[in-house]
């Protein structure tokens, strides 16, 4: 699990008056709206002692803890504690909380993770700019899977499971191949062509495949014969190291009387078989992390899954890995919340240390030393 990345934490239009939490890294986080209904996310735990805020309430945007009435607002400050201290509108500089960008992008809450400034911060790709067009019908499905985030990225930029794994695709060709192809540090496209009965490639009909490593976002663009084009995104976001939110979002044209009873179909088929047959598979496949390339035996139809490892991997190197086992041997006694854009201007003036990070990856973290 990497820092400084977008991620995809809920469905924008889901979230009430009661704050949401949300673990994403790890960490336990708290989605709310303020008094003019802006979404913010900060660390979900108070600095006083310690309690859960998303277990609070939430009146005119502000956040109330549950334990002691402490309340904050959307940047993160206290700007209230209302008993046990005789300057109860001004508390100390270090009552705050990290607090994170957020982005409704595609009728999600997309949640910036790391201390990157405005200048530095990537923008979240428009991987899907028919979204906003009015011409296609679309919806949104949000399962949670104990399948590492990275082999759920494998699965979708794999062109060759679809036939043998998805009891729907088993009339479309076996075999594909690589007509289009395109790569950079943080993207991979690549047009899957399939074969017809006789054998024959047809550059015509296939699966479009992309992904980028900002927003942990793959699209499948799927045409075949007879049957209406699909744009599929899937967004997966590391609840930890085993277990991923996936939010994926299904589009089809509006074509026709039929249109919106197909969609609604294809929605259904996906949440209530599609999904699961993935699942079956991936549930057993060792090891539960992404492996090694030297432990695989990688083909042709590969390189599109193999790249989207890559980029990631070198990604999370650049911007800051998660120590996961020393943040576990530690977490039992210590608090460790992700670094916010806060802390490049203040990284002291915080009660909870931020999580350790991999040695030689990103900026390290400061709780490891703080133990």
């Amino acid at each position: 699990m990497f820092i400084n990345n977008w991620y995809a934490a809920c469905i924008a239009d889901r979230l009430g008056d009661k704050p949401l939490q949300v673990r994403m890294l790890g960490c336990d986080f708290v989605i709310f709206r303020d008094s003019e209904g802006t979404i913010r996310c900060l660390s979900d735990l108070c600095c006083h002692r310690g309690a859960s805020l998303s277990a609070g309430d939430c009146r005119g945007g502000t956040l109330i803890c549950p334990q002691h009435g402490w309340e904050f607002n959307g940047e993160g400050r206290c700007t209230l504690i209302p008993a046990g201290t005789k300057t109860p509108t001004q508390p100390p500089k270090r009552a705050r909380l990290p607090a994170y960008p957020v982005e409704v992008k595609y009728g999600l809450v997309f949640v910036f993770l790391g201390d990157l400034g405005d200048d530095e911060r990537p923008a979240i790709p428009d991987i899907i700019p028919e979204y906003d067009t009015g011409d296609w019908h679309h919806g949104v499905i949000a399962r949670q899977k104990d399948i590492n985030y990275l082999r759920m990225t494998e699965n979708y930029n794999d062109p060759c499971h679809v036939h043998y794994i998805h009891e729907f695709a088993k009339w479309l060709p076996k075999g594909v191949t690589i007509e289009d192809h395109e790569l950079t540090d943080t993207y991979v496209k690549a047009f899957h062509a399939s074969w017809d009965a006789q054998g024959r490639w047809n550059s015509e009909t296939g699966l479009l495949m992309e992904y980028t490593v900002i927003g942990c976002m793959s699209r499948n663009t799927n045409q075949q014969p007879n049957y209406p084009p699909q744009i599929v995104l899937a967004c997966v976001t590391p609840i930890d190291d085993f277990n991923t939110q996936i939010h994926m979002i299904l589009m089809q044209p509006k074509a026709g009387e039929e249109s919106a009873e197909q969609h609604r179909m294809l929605m259904e088929m996906t949440e209530h078989q599609v999904m699961d047959e993935d699942y079956a598979v991936l549930r057993t496949t060792r090891p539960r992390l992404a492996a090694s390339p030297a432990e695989e035996l990688l083909v042709e139809s590969d390189v599109t899954l193999a790249q989207c490892r890559k980029i990631t991997q070198d990604y999370a190197a650049k911007m800051g890995i998660i120590d996961s086992r020393a943040l576990d041997e530690i977490r039992a006694t210590h608090i460790g919340v992700i670094p916010c854009p806060g802390h490049r201007g203040d990284p002291k003036g915080w009660v909870h240390k931020t999580v350790p990070l991999q040695q030689g990856t990103g900026r390290r973290g400061d709780l490891k030393a703080a133990v």
